[in-house]
Formats: structure tokens, C-alpha cells, sequence
């Protein structure tokens, strides 16, 4: 009997070496399996769960997994009759989701895809967000089967009653949204990410949607629901085609249409401001605390009244209750980023946060009030206090000097007794000081072979007037005779170069 069992095991292994991908993946949805990796790993996953099965004693367990084996394993036959129904008595037979992996493969009309005809098992819901609130899903989920070669396409029909049809024309904040997810094994008892395949393309109606439903790369969950209202045809009995081709998909996706109500950016911030805000008795006994801690030594620190998002000066102060740090964002700034690409972490810490906990700091508010508009940061004191640096910069307190400028006057002191000392000017200021008539050579003194030039007065005297004539320079005498020299009476010699004299008549 052990070796007949043994036997039979075998048989069933050998038969999963023979299953693709997509049937492997199957049978792990089934039993709640992880569905990563590659095909040997999805084999070896489903033999040792298997062979666990076999060892423990779970026979009816094992017998329906070993049957469900044995029926994915001739899914793809023509003749799908010729299968050997499963023993009754089974789960295998009652369980409603292999119900519903047996409608996928249900023939499916000319023309339509046949992964557009499934539908997902169980309910699929997403993550809440404070920019919209589901209404009412207008499109049952169809299921995206994984391409990981090839590409494929699913269909939603969206069909607008009366009632829909006549508020999505009166009210702007209803709008058709498309909701996809991929699928984590946990879908129908966890809230899934908005996500859509890598290589994906939207059209409704033919139109191609104008949409960033990539998001931010490796960061799941950082894109939002494509808005198709703009494509659509609000007219009741109409029928709306909306088509997402994809490609190269390792995993599936789920796909529907939601109609949802938008909330304004404005109307967030007006609510922000209305609830319980971070006062500013809390942010002045958290910082005492600090400075009061012996192991923390507090210094003053500079706090900007920038917005580390926009740049601009903060109007709506806030921060997540969880930050430890003083310093804000704005709040309309911070939504509007969220709005494109949900990340929903701190700008300045980047810790997690939520719209949830986010207040308004009112000790940062009333800075932002009690300083003019052009000042973009404070010093905070370890107590609290704060002062703005340009204020103390333009006041001059006591005791302050003021530095002297090149307009104005000098006043020369004197102690009494004390002959001051005549100093030459610079030489710089003495070629300043000059006049363009006058000649360089005349205003040195230093000449050794030369008599002293006369000190010329270039600072001019009180009867001097502006319009006194400038003496001109003299000019070198040129071809004159040179003078004779001088004859020493206490000797006769007379030079050879003399020249001789001459009786006068």
C-alpha cells in the first residue's frame, strides 16, 4: 500500500515538471502559496507542499490537490470532458475559487480576449485617500492574466444609468475613475495599492488617456487612479469601451471603474485648519524639555520660513504629529505633490505620515505673522525665543559705533603741548593732486646733484580763486654756449680746454 502511495506520488511529481508557469501559478493561488520566482522554484513549492501533505496524514487534502493537479494538467486539451471528474466529497469540488479559476477558461466570444471574460474572486479593496471616496463600482474586476512574453488587452464596459449619467453633468467632483491592482495573494483581505503594469497603455472610447500611471520607479503605491471622465459619454443606456493593452507582466492585475468623489486641495486645508492643532504651550514645554536635558547640549538653530517643496514662504505651517524636528511645510504645497504621486513621507525627515496626522504648528503660525514677508528665516533660541538676524544687522544698539564712510569728515584732535608733525602726502595722492601742467620732475626732492626744487603748495590757500592763470613750466634752453669755467687766482694753470682770450680794443 506505501509503495502503491509512493508510486502515485511520483507519478503526480513527474506531472508537474510538465505544467507552465500559468498552471503552476494556479495551483499556488489555489492553496495560498507565494507565486514568485522562477519555474523550477514554483515546481519545487508545490512538491514539497505536496510531499508535507502526504507525510502528515491530510489525505483528503492531498487527494484533492493531487486531483486539481491532474485537471490543470489537461486544461489545455480541446476535449475538456474527457477529463475524469473529481471524486465527490472534496473541496476540490466545492470550493469557490476554483469555481472561479474554471470560468476563466470558458470559451469566450470572436474577438474578445479571453482573459478580459474572468473576473476576480472575492472583493478587491483599495487604500483610502483623502483626494476622492468611492461611490459605486460601475464595472466588475476582470483579471490580467500574466504576459511575461507576449502582450494581451482586457475590456471594461462602463453603462451609466439615468441617475449617474445626470450628476456626473451637474456636479464637477464626480468623476470615472479606472482602479488597478497587482495581485500580493492577499488581495481580498488586505487593502491593495493603486498599480498598473510597467508597459501599459489606456484608451476609452478609442481615445488614448493622458495619464501618468507608472508612478514613481521601485515605489509601489506612488501613482493614482486614471481619470477617464473627459473620455466618456455621459449619456444613459450608452455603453463606454474602455481597453488596457499591457505587456511583460510577471504577476496579474486586476482591473475596474469606480465612481468616485474628488475633494479640492482647498477644501483639505480649510479642514486641516479647523482641527486640533499643535499649540504652541506644547512646542515651547517640548523645547525647554530638551534644553533642561543635561545629555543634550542646545544651541540656537536657524529655522527657514521657506517651504523645502515650493521654495516659497510657508503660509499653512504643518508637520506630522510624529516629527520631532521644529521646522514646516506647507500644507497646500505638501497636498498638491501628494495629490500626483501619494509617497505621503515628511519633506524634511522623511518619515512616513498621512493626512491623518497632519496639524498646524501654531508656534511656526505666529512667527509667519509677527515677521514682515520678505524675511525668510529666524533664530531660535534653546528656549524658544526667537529674533530675525535683519533686525539686528540694521539696529544699532548702545554703545554701538557707527563706521566711518568716505563722505564724511575727519577732525583731527590734538593733545595741548604737542607740535603735530608735518607728513608728506602719499605718493599716490601727491600724482592725484598734481595738474596736468605740471611736469613729474618738479615734485622731487631727492636729487643730490640738483638744487631743491621750491615746495610748491598744492593744497591751495583761501585767496586762491578757481580762475587764477596756471604758470607755465619752462622749457630747456637748447644749442646755448656752454658756460666758461671759473678761473682760481691762487693758480696759473689754466685748462687746455680754455679757450684763449682776447684783448678788448
Amino acid at each position: 500500500m506505501a509503495s502503491g502511495k509512493a508510486s502515485e506520488l511520483q507519478s503526480v511529481i513527474a506531472l508537474i515538471k510538465t505544467l507552465t508557469n500559468a498552471q503552476l501559478k494556479d495551483i499556488l493561488r489555489v492553496e495560498g502559496l507565494a507565486v514568485s520566482g522562477v519555474k523550477a522554484s514554483l515546481q519545487m513549492r508545490i512538491i514539497n507542499y505536496l510531499e508535507q501533505l502526504s507525510q502528515s496524514g491530510h489525505l483528503e487534502s492531498y487527494d484533492s490537490l493531487r486531483k486539481f493537479i491532474y485537471a490543470t494538467a489537461h486544461r489545455s486539451l480541446p476535449q475538456s470532458p474527457s477529463v475524469p471528474p473529481p471524486v465527490a466529497g472534496h473541496h476540490y469540488q466545492q470550493s469557490p475559487t476554483n469555481q472561479v479559476l474554471h470560468s476563466h477558461h470558458r470559451p469566450s466570444p470572436i474577438g474578445m480576449p479571453m482573459s478580459s471574460q474572468g473576473s476576480a474572486s472575492g472583493p478587491l479593496n483599495f487604500k483610502d485617500s483623502p483626494f476622492y471616496r468611492v461611490i459605486k463600482q460601475l464595472t466588475p474586476t476582470v483579471e490580467c492574466k500574466a504576459r511575461e512574453h507576449t502582450r494581451d488587452s482586457v475590456e471594461l464596459k462602463i453603462l451609466l444609468d439615468t441617475d449617474i449619467a445626470s450628476r456626473l453633468l451637474a456636479d464637477s467632483k464626480l468623476r470615472v475613475m479606472v482602479f488597478c491592482a497587482a495581485d500580493t495573494g492577499l488581495n481580498q483581505f488586505t487593502k491593495s495599492d493603486i498599480t498598473f503594469p510597467h508597459q501599459v497603455e489606456l484608451k476609452a472610447n478609442l481615445d488614448e488617456v493622458k495619464a501618468n500611471l507608472r508612478g514613481l520607479k521601485n515605489k509601489p503605491g506612488t501613482t493614482r487612479p486614471a481619470d477617464i471622465t473627459n473620455y466618456i459619454r455621459k449619456k444613459a443606456g450608452y455603453t463606454n469601451h474602455v481597453v488596457m493593452t499591457y505587456a511583460l507582466t510577471h504577476k496579474r492585475f486586476f482591473i475596474l471603474a469606480n465612481l468616485v468623489e474628488c475633494t479640492p486641495i482647498e477644501e483639505l486645508v480649510s479642514k486641516l485648519k479647523r482641527r486640533k492643532t499643535i499649540t504652541k504651550e506644547q512646542v515651547l514645554q517640548e523645547m525647554k524639555s530638551k534644553a533642561e536635558d543635561a545629555d543634550i547640549v542646545a544651541t540656537s538653530t536657524v529655522m527657514s520660513l521657506k517651504c523645502p517643496l515650493s521654495t516659497q514662504r510657508i503660509e499653512v505651517p504643518c508637520r506630522s504629529v510624529l516629527c520631532t524636528h521644529n521646522q514646516c511645510f506647507d500644507a497646500s504645497s505638501f497636498l498638491q505633490l501628494q495629490e500626483q504621486a501619494p509617497t505621503w513621507t515628511c519633506p524634511v525627515c522623511a518619515k512616513a505620515t498621512s493626512y491623518e496626522s497632519l496639524n498646524v504648528d501654531q508656534y511656526v503660525d505666529d512667527i509667519l505673522h509677527s515677521t514682515p514677508l520678505d524675511v525668510e528665516q529666524v533664530i531660535i533660541e534653546p528656549d524658544g525665543q526667537w529674533s530675525n538676524p535683519g533686525e539686528e544687522e540694521g539696529t544699532a544698539g548702545p554703545g554701538s559705533v557707527t563706521p566711518a564712510t568716505d563722505d564724511d569728515d575727519l577732525i583731527e584732535i590734538r593733545e595741548p603741548g604737542v607740535t603735530p608733525v608735518k607728513q608728506e602726502l602719499p605718493p599716490v595722492l601727491g600724482l592725484l593732486q598734481q595738474t596736468p601742467s605740471q611736469p613729474r620732475e618738479q615734485s622731487s626732492t631727492w636729487s643730490t646733484n640738483k638744487r631743491p626744487a621750491p615746495v610748491i603748495d598744492l593744497t591751495g590757500s583761501d585767496d586762491d580763486g578757481y580762475d587764477s592763470p596756471v604758470r607755465p613750466s619752462k622749457r630747456q634752453a637748447v644749442n646755448m654756449p656752454r658756460p666758461l669755467p671759473r678761473q682760481d687766482s691762487r693758480n696759473s694753470y689754466r685748462s687746455p680746454y680754455s679757450l684763449p682770450t682776447f684783448a678788448s680794443d
